[in-house]
């Protein structure tokens, strides 16, 4: 697991992407984001993600898990 943040997410298509550490972009599905965040993830959020450095669309990598991150 990894601490990103929420750089874009669009609950309409179900979709969204996170910034990593080192300033890549990681693509996410709905289905990767715990089921009780789906509705209160916002732009900005920091989450805690696995990534796979797997190519997904015109991104590098996909997460197949997301959080909101609890301090």
């Amino acid at each position: 697991m990894e601490q990103a943040t929420v750089y874009r997410w669009n609950i309409r298509n179900g979709t969204g992407v996170l910034t990593r550490a080192d300033g890549s972009l990681a693509w996410f599905h709905m289905s990767s984001v715990a089921q009780n965040d789906a509705l209160a993830l916002q732009e900005g959020d920091t989450v805690d993600a696995e990534i796979e450095n797997v190519p997904q669309e015109e991104y590098t990598s996909r997460a197949v898990s997301v959080q909101r991150h609890e301090p």
